[in-house]
């Protein structure tokens, strides 16, 4: 099988992430991936994991792990969703650890991810099991769980250590679910996928919850396994703190685990981080927001978990130095300074909103806004309108588009100037002429639309 045989072959699965389906993604049953993995010698129990859920936050939890772990020598899988550009960016290991890190110490873009030739090999292997589903009593397999089936044989077939996996959707009927975790960590939970996971926080912070309360699942390690959380509104705390009871040590930040800003720039920040067992002063993270020293205080105790004995302050240091997470916050050009934020739901839309307002408070912005037709604009109106000088609704070339004359409507409650252009390119291009070098263009609402986007300024950035 080929690379694009294989890219053909996913095609032909129903894929969610393209066809909001909300009844049926309802009843996708965790017992059909189950079933997959023991087609497949249940190659998630080859390795050691850190399963990581939340509404927020988990891409860039997960990228600390791994940075983390990747400096620490050992050899560390990551599997992140969606992807920005190519399908490969969800599925990573690490190098050898015998090899010397690359010169600076950071990974090239794309030089950790799965290869064209291993991604078909592995497709190409799960063939059968895929055809196999189509007669199977619970229905045929998605392409959410070929990729997930893909990725943990392609940790087992490269035998690393460790295995950093983010959750999909929800938490408890997620593919990822299968997994019997150390260490069980929660980004930040709110409104998002409420026609999925349920209209209440509580209905989502159980749905999510179900990462450490398995449901006929085999009593492993994920049974005992430590369990990290965000900061949480008290109705989400409740829930986490059911669903643990004394199975698992609980450790929340703003109670074990705190961080402080030293000093943020637009290339970074510098940061404290009280951990599980020590405390890390003076880090440098090359990410940017404020949001991401709570997220690296996360990442840290989830390491030390892992370690049991505690996390060398030099592996922590240098991890967090080498951290990249594309299409959050990203700077992408300097003048006009343009920034990607895959920005969507209310707790993300604040984020960004305060970043822009901590670095760049006086830069007039002028915001692009692609967004899903199943995420509500008023995300991105209440905490961004405002801050905008103008903005130009756009549509993402993905199937979930919304129209972008139905975003302009939404958002007129909360903006006088609104313009319209559908192409986001020639929206992104319009809106960089305009700016000037003193300006400033935020392009956020979607991570569709981050990573289409970002594809093109990669490649001609005008």
């Amino acid at each position: 099988m080929t690379y694009d045989e294989a890219i053909a072959c996913l095609g032909t699965l129903t894929n969610y992430e393209r066809a909001h389906e909300p009844e049926a993604m309802r009843a996708v049953p965790l017992s059909r991936m189950r079933w997959v993995c023991e087609q497949l010698g249940s190659p998630q129990r080859t390795f050691r994991s850190v399963l990581v859920a939340g509404t927020n936050a988990k891409g860039s939890i997960c990228a600390m792990i791994y940075a983390m772990l990747r400096c620490a020598g050992l050899r560390v899988g990551l599997y992140t969703s969606p992807h920005l550009a190519d399908v490969r960016e969800r599925i990573r290991v690490s190098g050898d650890p015998s090899t010397p890190p690359p010169a600076g110490g950071v990974a090239q873009e794309g030089e950790d991810w799965i290869s064209p030739e291993e991604l078909a090999m592995l497709i190409e292997r799960l063939q059968p099991v895929i055809e196999a589903s189509k007669t199977h009593a619970e229905g045929p397999v998605t392409y959410f769980e070929v990729v997930t089936a893909a990725a943990l044989l392609h940790f087992a077939k490269r035998r690393v250590r460790i295995g950093v996996l983010e959750v999909g959707l929800g938490g408890r009927l997620d593919a990822t679910n299968v997994v019997e975790q150390d260490v069980s960590v929660f980004g930040p939970i709110g409104f998002d996928h409420m026609d999925v996971l349920g209209p209440t926080l509580s209905a989502i912070a159980k749905e999510k919850a179900g990462i450490v309360s398995k449901e006929d699942a085999p009593r492993g390690r994920s049974a005992r396994a430590v369990v990290i959380s965000a900061r949480q509104s008290p109705e989400v705390a409740r829930v986490l703190e059911e669903a643990v009871a004394s199975k698992s040590p609980l450790f929340s930040y703003g109670r074990e685990l705190t961080s402080t800003v030293l000093g943020h720039e637009p290339d970074g920040m510098r940061v404290t981080v009280q951990g599980l067992q020590g405390t890390y002063e003076g880090l440098r993270l090359p990410l940017i927001g404020r949001h991401q020293a709570e997220n690296a205080a996360l990442a840290v105790a989830s390491v030390e978990a892992l370690a049991g004995d505690g996390a060398a302050h030099d592996v922590v240091r240098r991890g967090l130095a080498q951290v990249r997470w594309p299409g959050r916050c990203e700077v992408i050009r300097g003048e006009p300074l343009v920034v990607l934020d895959g920005a969507h739901n209310p707790q993300a839309a604040f984020a960004l909103r305060s970043t822009l307002d901590d670095l760049w408070p006086e830069r007039p912005v002028a915001l692009l806004v692609g967004m899903s037709c199943d995420k509500p604009a008023h995300a991105i109106g209440e905490h961004l309108g405002a801050r905008a000088a103008s903005i130009v609704c756009t549509k993402s070339p993905h199937p979930r588009a919304a129209d972008p004359a139905e975003l302009a409507r939404q958002l007129a409650a909360y903006h006088q100037r609104i313009e319209i252009v559908e192409d986001p390119v020639d929206a992104y291009t319009y809106l960089v002429n305009r700016a000037g070098p003193e300006g400033m263009v935020v392009i956020t609402g979607s991570l569709f639309l981050v990573g289409a986007l970002r594809e093109v300024i990669a490649r001609c950035p005008l």
